[in-house]
């Protein structure tokens, strides 16, 4: 017998898939979409994303990357229920990256326009350590983030692995032996 390596791409199912398109459509309509003066249309839509995503990940539970991303939808949906259905965030960390201008005018609890979360100071943020906190200041995308947000980041990076990396296998091969006559 002859062993060799070889490499392959792997059939992935993901099952349900339209589930998680399905959510972060409903995360841009609450996010871009003018849904009247009350914010409560888009903190429901919000709260109803995140289960949405949450059955996704179930329904996927075998795929190592989507359960690091259900840990981070996790923490985030914490931080969103204890906090009336969005991110929390502090005026702080819009101060550190320099956009003070976009809470302007706002008061503790009101929804940020065209964004996920909701203006709170530090001492009325429940589980502040799961809330948009950590700054990066870059001038391309995502400058203020949770800690679920890594996670979430940590969990697409193992998921597009696991989608797109080959495989090795080790294929076991039985020697031809050269066929007998019978006399």
């Amino acid at each position: 017998m002859k062993s060799e390596l070889r490499l392959y791409f792997p059939k992935i199912q993901l099952r349900w898939g339209a589930l998680a398109l399905f959510a972060l459509a409903l995360q841009a309509v609450a996010i871009f979409v003018p849904l009247g003066l009350d914010d409560v249309p888009k903190r429901l839509l919000f709260v109803l994303s995140y289960l949405v995503l949450l059955v996704f990940v179930v329904l996927n539970f075998a795929r190592p990357g989507l359960l690091i991303i259900g840990v981070g939808l996790l923490f985030n949906f914490a931080a969103i229920i204890s906090n009336g259905g969005l991110m929390p965030v502090t005026p702080e960390a819009f101060a550190r990256i320099g956009e003070s201008d976009k809470i302007q005018g706002l008061e503790e609890g009101d929804a940020i326009p065209s964004q996920k979360e909701v203006l709170k100071s530090r001492e009325n943020t429940h589980l502040y350590f799961l809330s948009d906190r950590i700054v990066w200041d870059n001038p391309i995308s995502f400058r203020i983030f949770s800690i679920g947000d890594v996670v979430i980041a940590g969990g697409l990076v193992v998921t597009l692995g696991d989608l797109f990396l080959p495989r090795v296998k080790r294929e076991t091969r039985r020697r031809e032996s050269p066929s007998r006559v019978n006399p």
